[in-house]
């Protein structure tokens, strides 16, 4: 590993207090589920409804705090420290738009898309992208990043076709400015297209290099934001597939973000006890 990642320091990976931390975080999700399943059923009194979405909401909140904490907690003299906060700030980012979305919806009664929502939501890409970049980057004195980069690309490349045929083509494009207008155009063009080159590519990317390094408990907190990435460019895409199919979404499927924002505040928990200032 190298030193522009910072120190590791010795001990247990999962910590007693980063189980509790990681359990209640778990249980605070897993209460979400529930009360979306109930929100989806229409078992819920008006009151009861905004309390669950705004409980959500501020659950995205506690993620983006965790992270960055957790960064800062690093040190930001560290290019490590960096690198986490960015994840956190791609959190930060989407709790941001969450909160404007909930406003948007549920107390203006508009549909807010497009809407200033996804300049928010776009803005994790971008963060998500600049972590990655500076994790795989404190790998390149220790082994060649030209063969993993291409095989990112490669997988990429194979996914932006499959979101165009399945689609960008059938759906979007037809649709074009004249229905959609330019922004919602563009809004509805970078997040499929996001998924795939700001998240799935330099997911896979990092995942080929460390595996490569055979990076061992360093690379633990890594391989989490890799599965994270995963579960949020799957979802994102797939919900934008069945919204544009009019199959309609469920629980499981608007759990996804959810699901990836604590697999981040997991890995940032992870990280905390492996990278810490000497």
């Amino acid at each position: 590993m190298s030193t522009a990642s910072g120190p590791a320091r010795p001990g247990q990976i999962l910590t007693p207090r980063t189980i509790t931390l990681i359990a209640v975080l778990v249980a605070l999700t897993a209460l979400f589920g529930w009360l979306s399943s109930l929100m989806y059923a229409d078992a819920l009194s008006d009151a009861a409804y905004a309390a669950a979405y705004w409980y959500g909401t501020g659950l995205q909140v506690v993620f983006a705090v965790v992270i960055v904490l957790v960064a800062l907690g690093i040190g930001l003299h560290q290019h490590v420290g960096k690198q986490w906060l960015f994840v956190g700030l791609g959190v930060v980012a989407y709790a941001l738009g969450d909160i404007t979305w909930t406003i948007l919806d549920l107390h203006m009664g508009l549909d807010p898309y497009p809407s200033i929502a996804d300049i928010f939501y776009t803005l994790e890409y971008v963060f998500f992208f600049a972590a990655i970049v500076l994790a795989i980057r404190s790998y390149r004195a220790l082994t060649s990043l030209r063969g993993p980069v291409v095989f990112g690309l490669l997988v990429g490349g194979v996914a932006a076709a499959v979101i165009y045929l399945s689609l960008l083509r059938p759906y979007i494009l037809p649709a074009g400015a004249e229905e959609l207008g330019l922004w919602g155009l563009v809004v509805s063009t970078l997040y499929p297209v996001g998924d795939v080159f700001l998240m799935l590519a330099p997911a896979v990317t990092l995942a080929i290099v460390i595996m490569r390094l055979g990076a061992g408990r360093l690379a633990w907190p890594w391989w989490l934001v890799v599965v994270g990435a995963f579960v949020f460019s799957l979802t994102d895409s797939f919900y934008s597939y069945v919204d544009w199919a009019g199959t309609g979404s469920n629980v499981f499927l608007d759990m996804g973000w959810m699901v990836a924002n604590l697999i981040f505040a997991v890995a940032a928990l992870v990280a905390r006890n492996i990278y810490r200032p000497s």
